[in-house]
């Protein structure tokens, strides 16, 4: 590793554990103000828990994750970065609120698109500078890969530790393939940051869930390792396939299970228990299993992101391949399909 490569790693002898400590106490503070607030999650038809829990934990991570990034910000003089910082907590708080005082999905949807415009504008900008209407394309490109983003997570947080696991699993597999690629300091430093928080959020998430990250943390998530993962991509666009194969499994269950919901004509925003994670649940009577399931099949996958970055001439051929096989297994798990598990649909 050269010197590029290596200057980020003293700062992170203090900075990961600070994060992790942070997001840690930082989920307890949240949780006791949800339970003096009543801001319970109860047991529903259209979900998939059985008592009562409190959300809103995911504000408990981005608070401090948003800290630590403006400061690095401000430090290395990283304006896309800031920009990341303050718009995603403009999108996690409006989560939160959505959580507590339903907003309309129109609303929402439109203000996440407004927001990943112009990240996507800032990324591109130092990147290229104004390339035409070609540049116009891929602003447009990079806002719908945000917003899809954002509300992908949204929709796969729906079983304890499933969606903060695989963001943790998602932020160190960007953090391997950026240090390896020689990525500037504040943006390792931002994954390295990002990762931390998610592990001090984990012991109040994972089964039996203690708290909900609830809808603020999930859009934040989605909507900020997106804009990391383009803002990579930008900088070597090789990588590009690389960040696509990480969240491989999550892409193909949400996007199956929407093609299908919308294929017979239902809302597609509205609640629902029929993603492949969800009916997993149910035939294995057990959280926890499914997200070992989950963290052993992302594993399996890495070979394809070495491929990915260390062979050129197939990285399409691994992401194609890596998708062909994420599809096929959210296809073999029925999402989209209704009752599986249960002698009820939803």
């Amino acid at each position: 590793m050269n010197a590029i490569e290596t200057a980020w790693l003293p700062d992170t002898a203090w900075m990961a554990p600070l994060s992790a400590v942070a997001a840690f106490a930082g989920t307890w503070c949240m949780r006791t103000v949800a339970l003096r607030t009543g801001h319970i999650v109860q047991p529903h038809a259209r979900g998939s828990h059985t008592r009562p829990t409190p959300v809103g934990g995911g504000m408990g991570f981005v608070l401090p994750v948003t800290i630590a990034w403006v400061s690095i910000s401000l430090a290395w003089g990283d304006y896309v970065l800031l920009t990341t910082a303050l718009v995603g907590a403009a999108i996690a708080l409006m989560g939160y609120i959505d959580d507590r005082r339903r907003i309309e999905p129109w609303i929402r949807l439109a203000a996440q698109a407004v927001a990943a415009a112009v990240i996507a504008t800032l990324i591109l900008w130092r990147a290229r500078g104004p390339q035409g209407i070609e540049y116009a394309g891929y602003i447009a490109g990079a806002a719908f890969m945000l917003t899809w983003s954002a509300n992908l997570f949204n929709f796969m947080d729906g079983i304890d530790g499933l969606c903060a696991t695989e963001c943790l699993y998602i932020a160190l597999g960007g953090l391997a393939v950026s240090a390896f690629t020689g990525a500037p300091t504040p943006f390792l430093l931002a994954l390295v940051v990002i990762a931390a928080a998610l592990v001090g959020f984990l012991p109040w998430n994972l089964a039996p869930a203690r708290i909900f990250m609830g809808d603020g943390g999930s859009t934040w998530l989605g909507f900020t390792l997106a804009a990391l993962a383009i803002q990579d991509s930008v900088r070597l666009p090789g990588l590009l396939s690389a960040w696509l194969i990480l969240p491989a499994l999550f892409v193909a269950d949400a996007t199956v299970c929407v093609i299908r919901r919308a294929y017979r004509g239902e809302n597609i925003m509205q609640a629902h228990r029929a993603h492949a994670y969800q009916n997993l649940s149910r035939l294995l009577r057990s959280h926890g299993k499914v997200v070992a399931v989950f963290v052993s099949m992302n594993l399996l996958f890495l070979p394809a992101v070495y491929v990915a970055i260390e062979m050129p001439t197939y990285r399409w051929i691994a992401t194609i391949a890596a998708y062909a096989v994420a599809a096929a297994l959210a296809i073999a798990a029925r999402s989209g399909v209704h009752g599986v598990g249960d002698n009820q649909c939803a």
